[in-house]
């Protein structure tokens, strides 16, 4: 995610080309050729797409807020799944097990174990605040 969205924001990008040319035979291909119609929201995602792409990937690199991290990546990736619709080869591609894999991350509190989020458990701020610790991990 990291390199991703880093080579997105630093070469350009835009998701035009892909949500227009989404194969008619996906289930999202309507909401994806709508989505590209619209200037303004093309605006937004070709900045949303990169930034939170990086954010994930920092995040997912130094193992703070892990569990957030990890239902964000394993979210676009299955955004990224209805776009590449191709179930000739089978139901499961790439896109399909990198969102198992970043599920399975946060199920298993990954950060907790040679993270930022094993040190962040132990402040004051999250015994004050119980519910951070869903994000934590």
């Amino acid at each position: 995610m990291l390199s991703a969205g880093f080579g997105k924001l630093t070469e350009g990008f835009s998701a035009y080309g892909y949500l227009a040319n989404v194969d008619p035979a996906s289930p999202a291909s309507g909401l994806y050729g709508a989505m590209a119609e619209s200037a303004a929201l093309m605006g937004a995602i070709d900045v949303i797409v990169p930034a939170t792409q990086v954010l994930i990937g920092l995040a997912l690199v130094a193992g703070v807020f892990v569990r957030l991290a990890a239902l964000g990546a394993a979210t676009q990736m299955a955004l990224f799944y209805f776009g590449s619709w191709d179930v000739a080869g089978g139901l499961v591609n790439s896109q399909f097990v990198y969102a198992a894999v970043f599920l399975a991350l946060g199920a298993l509190a990954a950060g907790r174990i040679l993270g930022v989020d094993r040190y962040l458990e132990d402040r004051p701020i999250v015994e004050r605040y119980p519910k951070l610790r869903y994000l934590l991990g």
